[in-house]
């Protein structure tokens, strides 16, 4: 009896939990130690850092700095067709935000402000 009510309390927060939940679903977060790493700046409607390095096989923090009033962020794709996202920062209006990033194997990969996709750069992991 008792194992029937500790499933039954199980399934009713499981139910609880999943009612709760928005429809959008959140990406997890990359587990393990986050190295600290390179500052992003947008200025004058341009990344001013175009090209950063971070080492390959660990996650890492990117800083992002909007030095401008308009709207950015820095989202990581594979290449610059910007068909495979790694990883979409928040858009930010003026001010730094943190993002968290994945491990990268190592090699060359493309970030661009999804509000200015004139704005890119390049992410090399070593």
């Amino acid at each position: 009896m008792k194992r029937l009510v500790a499933t039954l309390g199980l399934v009713v927060v499981a139910a609880l939990a999943a009612a709760c939940s928005s429809t959008t679903a959140a990406q997890p977060l990359p587990s393990g130690p986050v190295a600290d790493g390179p500052t992003i700046v947008a200025r004058d409607m341009k990344f001013q850092t175009a090209s950063v390095e971070v080492k390959a096989g660990t996650n890492v923090t990117v800083h992002f700095d909007n030095q401008d009033s308009a709207p950015h962020n820095v989202a990581i794709y594979t290449d610059s067709s910007a068909a495979q996202k790694i990883s979409v920062g928040e858009i930010v209006s003026s001010g730094t935000k943190d993002q968290v990033v994945p491990a990268l194997a190592a090699g060359t990969y493309f970030f661009r402000c999804d509000v200015h996709t004139n704005m890119t750069g390049t992410i090399v992991a070593k």
